[in-house]
């Protein structure tokens, strides 16, 4: 169990908005979230919550730092959420709650690229849990934002301008296919990378690659990079980890 006060630490100055049309459940929830984030909005529907996602950014000039939906609401539900506010805002962290007879949706919310699945009732250490490496890896995005170099440990580096691996300080030679994937996995670090989503990155035709030529690129990719670094999800696609 991660202790609160850390949760605290990386949540602090982040914004959420959350989405439940259950009101008592929402409300509950909803006094958790406003002891984590600085700013919270609860809306109940997704009519209302894509307006005010809107209203946020026109605002702030930036959009909320997560959203939290549930999948079963009125007018719209979660997964349909999701597709709309992908794309607003592709970067866009969004946390999914779910009922157990929801979990249908798994895949499909997986593949548009969600950050995290939670099933009711919510398990509190889980949610704490959820929310610190969500809010860590925000900042840490934040932060490396503007950075030319990324550090992918063990003496490994992205040079994200030139896209070129380097391990201390000496270039790694990589094909161009192989350089399109690290320049992916890197926008999406710590989230799944899709087969579909790199397929389509690093061809004009996704007939042209198999599933067995897609796994031999990457297991080639691996080899030149720091182990345990490219994360394989079985059914789903790959996570780089650093």
């Amino acid at each position: 169990m991660i202790e609160y006060y850390k949760v605290i630490e990386v949540s602090k100055k982040l914004s959420i908005l959350y989405f439940e049309d259950d009101i008592n459940f929402q409300k509950e929830t909803g006094s958790v979230f406003s002891e984590l984030f600085l700013h919270v909005d609860l809306v109940s529907n997704a009519k209302d919550g894509l307006l005010k996602y809107m209203e946020y950014y026109k605002k702030e000039n930036k959009f909320y730092d997560i959203v939290i939906t549930d999948i079963n609401m009125p007018i719209m539900n979660g997964v349909e959420l999701c597709k709309k506010i992908y794309e607003i805002h592709k970067e866009q962290s969004i946390i999914v709650i779910s009922a157990h007879d929801e979990s249908e949706y798994l895949l499909e919310l997986v593949n548009i690229g969600i950050e995290q699945f939670l099933i009711k009732p919510l398990d509190f250490d889980i949610l704490l849990n959820v929310i610190y490496s969500c809010s860590s890896r925000i900042n840490n995005s934040e932060l490396k934002k503007n950075m030319k170099i990324i550090d992918l440990n063990y003496d490994f580096f992205w040079d994200r301008e030139e896209k070129i691996l380097l391990h201390k300080k000496k270039c790694v030679k990589l094909t161009k296919r192989e350089s399109f994937i690290m320049e992916l996995l890197i926008k999406n670090k710590n989230k799944i990378s899709t087969y579909e989503e790199i397929i389509n990155t690093i061809y004009d035709d996704p007939s042209l690659i198999s599933n067995d030529s897609l796994k031999m690129l990457i297991s080639r990719l691996r080899k030149k990079i720091p182990k345990q670094t490219l994360e394989s999800i079985y059914g789903f696609g790959y996570r780089l980890i650093f």
